[in-house]
């Protein structure tokens, strides 16, 4: 699809039929590492009509990536890499007897990659709406291929299955529990990674593609409790989630949103969120020549390392359709047992690998 379509198609959604209420919302984002950029135009008009009972959303994304990372230096000989991604989303939600219903449709285009998924959710209403039990489902097919090698395409299939359940505990207070299953088969991994080797005297070889199990089974819980404190008048999110996966990778997430409004045009939110995770079961930083396991990896999330981030959102209300806001996050990454090879054949430059981001973004809420 064109961008001039899916424009197109923004453009007939933000029309307005009668008794309409229509929202859009534009951000640019940045994401710098020192060593990849990335910068991340979006655009996303909803719509609601029929009294409220129907909402339509139709949203497009572009990732423009700069990249010299690690790895990129490591094993390309260009030593920086180029990519543009294009991304195009459109949901439907309707109400029903006691709930809703809504389907989706995403899909996601770039020089070496597509993706295509189909969902649909629901959700039911008991107890006068104070309990909600919500369900979903969506189906991917990604074909995989390879900027250097015009022959090479391989599928990568997922879906996704999830269950909610919300309880409103009192006035201020709300909680809610969820699970996640998703299943991923086919090409699980990247053509571009490369598996770290040395000989049994520590002398580096040459480099092999990563090959990963065919199947990945990914599992994750969460429970969010939303809490709003009328003395302080400040809204309190806390979420934890752990995840477990077929490849034995464990993670731990602990996150923190505080947000506050300082009279009707001022608002300000604070982000805190802890990761830890441990290795996947194949995973090693060098692989030993002549034992190398029939899974390998250069995946450096497989490893064992943690994540910090704290962001910040102030926003401000020009009018009470109008309102532009901005975001600031710093991201640090530590890894216990990845080491950033600099160039391939000389281990005396290696070193632990560390990466520290920040990301801004500026945007623009429009209610009318």
């Amino acid at each position: 699809m064109t961008k001039s379509a899916l424009l197109l198609m923004i453009l007939l959604a933000a029309r307005p039929a009668r008794g309409a209420t229509v929202e859009a919302s534009t951000l640019v984002r940045h994401y710098d590492d020192g060593e990849t950029r990335v910068t991340s135009p979006s655009l996303d008009v909803d719509t609601v009509f029929n009294n409220d009972r129907m909402k339509f959303g139709v949203g497009v994304a572009n990732d423009i990536l700069t990249s010299a990372s690690s790895d990129v230096r490591t094993y390309s000989s260009k030593g920086q890499i180029e990519d543009n991604r294009l991304e195009f989303s459109s949901a439907f939600e309707t109400a029903v007897p006691d709930g809703t219903m809504g389907f989706g449709y995403t899909q996601s285009d770039e020089v070496d990659y597509s993706s295509r998924i189909v969902s649909a959710s629901a959700t039911r209403e008991f107890f006068q709406k104070n309990t909600v039990i919500g369900f979903g489902f969506s189906n991917g097919q990604d074909r995989i291929g390879d900027a250097s090698d015009p022959m090479f395409e391989e599928p990568m299939n997922h879906q996704v299955y999830s269950l909610s359940l919300t309880q409103v505990l009192s006035r201020q207070s709300i909680v809610q529990f969820l699970y996640d299953f998703r299943v991923e088969s086919g090409y699980v991994m990247s053509p571009y990674r490369k598996a770290k080797v040395k000989d049994a005297t520590g002398a580096i070889q040459p480099s092999l593609p990563e090959n990963h199990p065919r199947t990945r089974n990914r599992n994750a819980l969460a429970v969010k409790y939303n809490y709003f404190s009328q003395p302080l008048d400040i809204s309190f999110a806390t979420t934890y989630r752990f995840y477990f996966d077929s490849w034995e990778v464990r993670s731990h997430t602990l996150e923190e949103r505080i947000s506050k409004e300082f009279g009707k045009r001022w608002s300000l939110s604070l982000i805190l969120r802890y990761y830890m995770q441990s290795k996947a079961s194949f995973f090693q930083d060098y692989y030993e020549d002549g034992n190398v396991p029939p899974f390998r990896t250069g995946n450096t999330t497989l490893s064992t390392y943690n994540s910090v981030l704290a962001g910040l959102r102030p926003q401000y209300n020009i009018s009470s359709g109008f309102g532009l806001y901005m975001k600031y996050e710093y991201y640090l990454q530590t890894f216990q047992d990845v080491s950033d090879a600099g160039l391939y054949f000389d281990a005396n430059d290696d070193k632990k690998l560390k990466t520290n981001a920040q990301v801004v973004g500026l945007g623009l809420n429009m209610k009318f």
